[in-house]
C-alpha cells in the first residue's frame, strides 16, 4: 500500500463521514454565515470539492472543469463523492509520475504532481474542520476525523 493511496483512502473516508454529518442539517443551517471560517457549511463543502475537482482535471490532463452555478446539495455532495473516487482509481498513475510538474495558473507557476497530491490533501483537512464546526452549530456532533482513527480501524 503506497502512502498516496493511504491518503486519499483516508481522505475518501473523511469526506463520508462530513457528508453523512452536513446531510442532516437543515438548509437553513447548510447556508448560516461562518465568516470567520471562510463561508457557510455548504459553501466549505462546495468549495472542498471545487478545489479536488480542480487538480484533478490539472493532474489528468483534462483541465479545470467548468464551475456551474446553483448546484443543489446533493449534487455537490455527489460531486465529491466522484472525486474521491477518481482520485483514488487514478493513484497508480499519479504515482508513476511524481515528479513531473503541472501548471497551477492561479499561482502562476509549476508543481510536481506529488506536490499537487499533497496539496489536495491537507487543503481537505482544513475544510473539513470548518465543516465540521458548522455540523456542531447545526446542532449534531461531528464525527472525529484523525488520521490515526482510520488507520487504527482500516489497517
Amino acid at each position: 500500500m503506497s502512502q498516496f493511496r493511504d491518503l486519499f483512502e483516508y481522505n475518501r473516508w473523511a469526506n463520508a463521514l462530513v457528508l453523512e454529518g452536513t446531510g442532516r442539517l437543515t438548509a437553513e443551517a447548510l447556508a448560516a454565515p461562518m465568516p470567520e471560517l471562510g463561508g457557510s457549511t455548504r459553501g466549505l463543502l462546495e468549495h472542498l470539492e471545487r478545489v479536488q475537482a480542480n487538480f484533478f482535471g490539472i493532474l489528468t490532463g483534462a483541465g479545470r472543469p467548468p464551475r456551474v452555478e446553483g448546484r443543489t446539495y446533493e449534487q455537490v455532495a455527489a460531486a465529491l463523492r466522484q472525486s474521491d473516487d477518481d482520485f483514488l482509481a487514478a493513484i497508480p498513475s499519479f504515482e508513476d509520475r511524481l515528479d513531473d510538474t503541472v501548471e497551477i495558473a492561479w499561482f502562476k507557476r509549476s508543481f510536481s504532481v506529488g506536490q499537487c497530491l499533497v496539496q489536495v490533501a491537507t487543503h481537505s483537512v482544513q475544510h473539513r474542520a470548518g465543516i465540521s464546526a458548522g455540523i456542531a452549530r447545526g446542532g449534531i456532533e461531528p464525527r472525529d476525523l484523525d488520521y490515526i482513527i482510520w488507520l487504527a480501524e482500516f489497517r
